[in-house]
């Protein structure tokens, strides 16, 4: 074994050195015939500069020389058959006085010097940086006074090298798209670095764009992308960046999806393309592609409320490390990224240590949330609540179940009074107790919040070394009481510039956080505007004060018609949910630069996260005695049958979840950038990329816990004592036994490798026109064996001119830039949880035949493939008056999604997926930015962005119900030519004069018109839930020292079907439970005829509820509750924020020996203006509110 491994290890060195022999030969061939290049040339009279022309022409050399020593040479004849260039340069500069030198390529012309030509030629480099200390690749650089430029350019680490003439007055002038254009004149120095300045009002405030992989000159960037500074956006009372990019980016739609601290938004950019897929963007940050949080599948209610906190791929950065937010939209801009840049790309940049002198700063803030209060909220007081259910009663409207007899509720006190358990003195007097009861859950439930930030910071660079290291806390309380989000972030970046060859950047990043939420069933905010408020929260001497519930213990069925008891306060104080999370990443960037064209790039990444999760319910909650033990805790003695019939005596339920992820990226890339004179730029990258990440999850449901006893576990009522009382028999033990084994504790592991390689071209010619190229194969092993599948080809054309470097453009002045850009390409989407593979999922023992038995859980499918999206993209970027800037983009998108296709049982499921799945997106992006006013004591500026998108499908292939339609289904297609999500109603026809009930149209058919099956022959379309308009503006007045600044988001088009003010009444026909709040809606219900001219809402049913419809009896209030009648326009315009921000001026700054001093008060929610029938509800949440929230903020720089 030992010899055979020294025999390969032979072979290695033996191939590598024929390699370098090879390229060696090839490197020498190619210099040798350079120098010995033979040319035909056959010319007659023409000047000097002709003949340096023609040459060009024929060979790779560029000729400098200055135009007044060749101006005057005319009349030159020459007539060369496979000369060499230089016998043929040896003829024509006889007798001139000229002589030449070759530099490479280059050959200088110049006034004839007798000995040592050499030392006439300089040879000068450096490195092109902007004010921020960030390399610009593809800087111009060309010697002022020569008719040729030297025609070089900054590679992409911003560094040059040119060799030009030894002459007096010799200067270098430094020019890019963005930046004000500088000249150095040269005075002997062999090395010279440049700062190049921003323009004012420039197109464009960022000259290069990072894409993750690279960083591109803008001038060469033709996809359809938007860039950020985080800076500009920052929003102090928000933790986490994603909350802040809402209404800041055309064609991305930002919605809220939870009101709770740790809750993350969702993100869409450019519609939905994947309909059983993630449809969220990929995040990149410093190039590493963050992977998706960790999911937990256990079969258990308890973990409802943990979806909600556990955060998404960025919930983990600290936002005051972001430099840049790069969003990449079109194929051109994400085709790089292949198997999931369909939905989109957002590329992070974060801050590194900048030049000069250590730098030392600190951020603060502080923001208070105010508490709800009942006057926002459309629900009944406790008189209207106690009038209600009388007028209900006395109308004839009864009960669907009986109500329980106690005196904490008006229906318990009114079956007491009837039964004869009270007298009518006392039933009035507990009645009037409770119409002025009128608790204020709100003021119980929810608080004024107060959240706080802080993030400490210091950096600083010399010439070879930049550094910054950063620690960031934050604390954000929910408007709910014991709903919290807390994080500690640190990061550690240094870069090293070993010499002009070789740098290094390494990062180290880690962050600790909690998030605290509830146990499932408690929802705080939902309880206090949906439970009544004639009940109390208190008795009278302070205790917690337990009003009876509904009592559903299966085996003690003589417990159930006393209920349980119930209060909130003890529900939250014994109940809650938890997510801890812990993150170490590591990124390192090799960059060699091989040639002054070539550099090698080799970046690697690994990350570990750890989310520790459980949510628990303690022994004394309703939750626990409704389920397993049928009584109050602490009421039955151990000698009650009760007590054996109770699952649990003692002790309440535990789930915990321990996830660890860890995953790795690793990239090695080339990277060409080469000018050829001043016309042409080429730069090429060709990548190589490894992903791998492993997700592993073990939970469990523990039975028996008891918190507030060491943590400790009781056991169960042992199967001999187990007594139930009633019907049921099943034994209680084997119960929690039947819940282990069917997905309560699950040990799961799962691993995703991607292996990638991708190439991009961007050719410039003239700076005006400018072809890109991409192309990506990604190979996983989702697809397994199936080699035709395996392997994601995605690719991407575009094309741009720069119309106003084109010389007819040159006398206009109102047109000071125009761009014209299209691209085309092919964007993958991988679908992690699917195969075409036939998987067999094995199970533990079956019950009859005891031994171990296996379910098919997906049958083969060879044809299953990628997600594939094809894009076109046509843009424009313009300039008006040097001022105004324009950006429009229109895109069309077609997806061929997987979907989910019903087949017949016999196949051994009753569904499959399969492509096939047509989803179309088009729309336009219209972006502006103004800024009409910047002098030393007044600026005004502004921007607004704007996008409509178009979502249609196509064929429909699936069994859709008239509950899809109803419910607008967003995991199937619904109808050829409607929007994902779309949504149908029954079309209301007003109220019955006569007795107030709902009517509607389209329900008659007849043999003339039959009905033909298709459900949305009588229903109508309501719209798209989704919103198809997304806009923002920002606005920012600047007066001396004050800033002014305020920013807007709006969605426009999505549609919602609010909640049914009968929703707390079964079926729309029974007493409301007694427990329950009420709409104040109902107060304006149909009353008596002639109402139903001034209100919509139906009035109490007697009678027969049912109304005959094409899928059989309905009842009608339901119906009315799924009717257009309850449809409203869910759109809306936020103000996002308003801000007030001071400024130290640098000169008292300079005497206070601080760097910057910053103060700033501002306010996030402001208002929300939408339809008023949300009923103080906010338009984006389902019976939920934003917080408004105020905040005070400083920044200190040393």
């Amino acid at each position: 074994m030992r010899k055979k491994r020294k025999t390969q290890q032979a072979l290695r060195k033996m191939k590598l050195f024929a390699l370098f022999m090879f390229l060696g030969f090839c490197t020498c061939r190619a210099t040798v015939s350079a120098q010995d290049a033979r040319i035909d040339l056959e010319m007659s009279n023409v000047t000097l500069s002709q003949v340096f022309q023609r040459i060009e022409q024929l060979t790779d050399y560029m000729f400098i020389y200055k135009s007044e020593d060749v101006k005057a040479i005319q009349h030159i004849t020459v007539d060369a058959r496979q000369m060499m260039v230089r016998d043929v340069l040896e003829k024509c500069l006889e007798n001139t006085g000229l002589s030449y030198v070759f530099k490479r390529n280059v050959i200088v012309i110049q006034k004839a010097v007798k000995d040592e030509p050499e030392k006439n030629i300089v040879r000068i480099s450096g490195k092109v940086t902007d004010e921020k200390d960030e390399p610009l690749p593809g800087v111009t650089v060309f010697v002022k006074g020569f008719i040729r430029g030297v025609g070089t350019s900054t590679d992409n680490a911003g560094r040059y090298s040119v060799s030009v003439p030894k002459v007096e007055k010799l200067s270098l002038v430094f020019s890019f798209v963005g930046m004000e254009p500088k000249e150095i004149m040269y005075t002997g120095q062999d090395t010279i670095n440049v700062v190049l300045r921003e323009m004012v009002n420039e197109m464009d405030e960022v000259t290069v764009v990072s894409t993750g992989y690279q960083t591109v000159n803008r001038k060469d960037m033709v996809g359809s992308y938007t860039t950020l500074k985080a800076e500009d956006i920052m929003l102090p009372a928000y933790s986490s960046i994603d909350q802040m990019l809402q209404g800041q980016v055309a064609g991305m739609v930002i919605t809220n999806s939870s009101a709770r601290a740790g809750a993350s938004p969702k993100i869409q950019i450019r519609g939905t393309s994947t309909i059983l897929g993630n449809q969220d963007p990929i995040w990149v940050i410093d190039g590493i592609i963050q992977d998706d949080p960790i999911e937990i599948n256990a079969g258990t209610g308890l973990i409802d409320d943990m979806r909600n906190i556990i955060g998404n791929q960025v919930s983990w950065l600290n936002p005051n490390d972001i430099e840049t937010i790069t969003v990449l939209k079109d194929a051109s801009a994400t085709a790089i990224y292949g198997s999931r840049a369909s939905n989109g790309v957002i590329v992070i940049t974060t801050k590194k240590g900048k030049k000069d002198r250590l730098s030392i700063n600190y951020t603060g803030n502080i923001s208070i949330s105010p508490a709800p209060r009942y006057d926002q909220f459309n629900v009944m007081n406790s008189q209207e609540r106690v009038h209600f259910s009388e007028e209900a009663y006395n109308f004839g409207v009864r009960y669907q179940k009986t109500p329980i007899k106690q005196l904490h509720t008006y229906e318990g006190t009114l079956r007491m009074l009837m039964e004869g358990d009270i007298t009518q003195d006392e039933y009035i007097a507990n009645r009037n107790r409770l119409e002025v009861m009128n608790t204020d859950w709100l003021d119980i439930l929810t608080r004024t919040a107060i959240s706080h930030n802080h993030n400490l910071s210091v950096s600083g660079a010399t010439s070879k070394v930049n550094y910054m290291i950063s620690a960031g806390y934050s604390k954000n309380n929910g408007q709910e009481i014991g709903n919290s989000s807390e994080r500690f972030t640190s990061r550690a970046s240094v870069g090293i510039q070993f010499n002009e060859q070789i740098r290094v950047n390494f990062a180290l990043d880690g962050t600790v956080g909690k998030n605290i939420g509830y146990a499932a069933g408690v929802n705080p905010l939902n309880y206090a505007l949906t439970t009544s408020r004639a009940l109390p929260a208190y008795n009278e001497d302070g205790s917690y004060a337990f009003y009876r519930i509904e009592n559903t213990y299966k085996y003690n069925t003589s417990a159930q018609p006393d209920g349980l008891g119930f209060n909130i306060l003890n529900e939250l104080e014994n109940s809650g949910s938890e997510v801890k999370n812990g993150r170490i990443g590591i990124n390192l960037s090799f960059f060699w630069k091989l040639y002054p064209w070539l550099e090698y790039q080799f970046t690697g990444g690994y990350t570990y996260n750890n989310i520790n999760s459980q949510s628990y319910v303690g022994e004394n909650t309703y939750a626990i005695a409704n389920k397993y033990r049928g009584y109050d805790y602490g009421t039955i003695n151990p000698d009650d049958p009760w007590f054996n019939a109770a699952v649990l005596p003692f002790g309440g339920e535990l789930f915990t979840s321990n996830a660890t992820q860890n995953s790795y990226n690793i990239q090695n890339k080339l990277l060409i950038s080469k000018s050829f004179n001043e016309d042409h730029r080429l730069n090429v990258m060709l990548g190589v990329e490894v992903r791998s990440t492993k997700n592993d999850n073990l939970s469990n449901t523990l039975w028996g816990y008891v918190k507030d006893r060491g943590n400790m576990l009781v056991r169960p009522t042992a199967q001999d004592k187990f007594t139930p009382i009633g019907s049921a028999s099943q034994s209680g033990l084997g119960d929690i036994f039947d819940q282990i084994y069917s997905g309560k504790s699950k040990v799961e592991s799962k691993t995703d490798n991607f292996f990638s390689v991708f190439a991009t071209l961007a050719y410039s010619l003239k700076n005006r026109y400018v072809l890109n190229l991409n192309v990506r194969n990604d190979a996983s092993n989702r697809f397994g064996q199936d080699v035709n599948n395996r392997f994601d080809p995605t690719y991407s054309l575009g094309l741009s001119w720069c119309v106003t470097e084109e010389k007819f453009m040159a006398n206009q002045r109102w047109l000071t830039a125009l761009n014209l850009k299209a691209t085309y390409g092919i964007q993958g989407n991988a679908l992690l949880n699917l195969s075409p593979e036939l998987i067999l999922q094995q199970q533990g023992v079956a019950d009859i035949y005891n031994e171990y038995y296996s379910n098919i859980s997906s049958i083969p499918n060879p044809q299953l493939s990628w997600e594939r999206t094809r894009t076109w993209n046509l843009g424009m970027d313009m300039q008006l008056f040097n001022k105004v800037n324009v950006v429009v983009d229109y895109y069309s998108r077609r997806s061929n999604a997987v979907i989910q296709k019903d087949i017949a049982y016999e196949n051994g499921l009753t569904s499959m997926k399969l492509n096939g799945g047509i989803v179309y997106n088009k729309g336009i992006e219209v972006t502006v930015n103004l800024t009409p006013i910047n002098t030393k004591d007044f600026g005004l500026s502004f921007s607004v962005n704007s996008s409509k998108n178009w979502n249609t499908t196509g064929k429909s292939d699936f069994d859709v119900t008239v509950e899809n339609y109803l419910e607008g289904n967003e995991t199937m297609i619904l109808k050829k030519g409607y929007s994902l999500g779309s949504m149908w109603s029954y079309a209301f026809a007003g109220l019955n004069g006569e007795n107030g009930t709902p009517m509607f149209k389209n329900l008659e058919f007849s043999e003339e018109n039959p009905y033909n099956g298709d459900p949305t022959t009588y229903l109508v379309y309501s719209g798209q839930k989704n919103p198809y308009f997304t806009g923002g503006l920002n606005l920012s007045i600047r007066y001396r020292s004050f800033t002014l600044g305020s920013s807007f988001a709006l969605l426009l088009g999505g549609k919602k079907r609010l909640t049914s003010p009968y929703s707390s009444m079964a079926a729309g026909i029974y007493m409301p439970k007694e427990t329950s709040n009420v709409s104040k809606d109902l107060a304006k219900r149909w009353k008596k005829p002639g109402d139903e001219k001034y209100t919509n809402i139906p009035g109490f049913i007697q009678g027969n509820q049912l109304l005959e419809t094409q899928e059989g009896n309905k009842n009608m209030m339901d119906m009315w509750a799924q009717s257009d009648a309850l449809v409203v326009n869910s759109s809306f315009l936020r103000c996002r924020n308003l801000t007030l921000g001071w400024r130290l001026n640098q000169k008292m700054a300079k005497k206070m020996r601080v760097s910057n001093l910053t103060v700033s008060a501002s306010v996030n929610n402001l208002f929300v203006i939408a339809s008023k029938r949300f009923n103080g509800f906010d338009p984006e949440l389902d019976n939920s509110v934003m917080p408004k929230n105020y905040s005070l903020g400083i920044s200190v720089g040393f």
